[in-house]
């Protein structure tokens, strides 16, 4: 057993229940949520370059306890990732792109709207997530949020068409890294309003996205 890991309890008899192995493992689970959950209100509260004694301030914990639960700072950082990709950052967009909206085009402006104003409000997450990119799942946090993004928008775009084609997944992946980019550079740089920034960008993919979509869906 490594240092720092908990002894669970002990196997029950043959043939009976193993109860206790069930809660231990819940209870884990659930400590292992609460100290990804005090990262998460650590960097928004400090910022993205926060620190392992920042976390066990946040959470009211030493580092031996932190550590009976993450195999190491690796593992914390994973596992933050993964929070903030599927419970922060994924859910907005395509719950954008899921509502009713005036029409595709309008559609578009609520999504890139929503990216924007995500990446706005969530700064330090943001900038935390693009610092751990290779912890993210298969390595790359941000190919991977922007798969699964991409992903939505192409099925889309595909029942959008009157007659299906082959790009449409090549439409998805080229706005969505278009506006992944393009809005890094505005966090740093915020030339021209919030506003006039999301209006430029959906300008833009309406440009190559309109060509291969039909009016919309009857």
């Amino acid at each position: 057993m490594k240092s720092g890991d908990v002894k669970g309890p002990p196997a029950p008899p043959a043939g009976r229940p193993d109860g206790r192995r069930e809660r231990w493992r819940t209870h884990r689970e659930e400590r292992r949520r609460e100290f990804v959950d005090a990262a998460i209100a650590a960097i928004r509260a400090v910022g993205p370059q926060i620190s392992l004694d920042d976390v066990c301030r946040q959470a009211k914990v030493t580092k031996p306890v932190l550590y009976r639960h993450f195999r190491d700072k690796d593992d914390l950082h994973r596992a933050v990732l993964e929070q903030v990709a599927t419970e922060i950052l994924i859910p907005r967009i395509i719950g954008e792109l899921a509502r009713v909206h005036g029409d595709d085009r309008d559609l578009l402006r609520a999504a890139i709207g929503a990216y924007v104003a995500l990446v706005r409000e969530e700064r330090d997450l943001y900038r935390y997530a693009m610092a751990h990119n290779d912890l993210g799942e298969g390595g790359d946090f941000v190919g991977s949020v922007e798969a699964a993004i991409a992903g939505a928008v192409g099925i889309l775009v595909a029942t959008r068409q009157d007659e299906p084609t082959d790009d449409a997944e090549t439409v998805a992946y080229a706005i969505v890294g278009m506006v992944q980019l393009a809005t890094n550079r505005w966090l740093d740089r915020p030339t021209v309003s919030e506003e006039a920034f999301v209006a430029t960008l959906t300008d833009l993919a309406w440009v190559g996205l309109s060509p291969r979509v039909a009016a919309g869906p009857d």
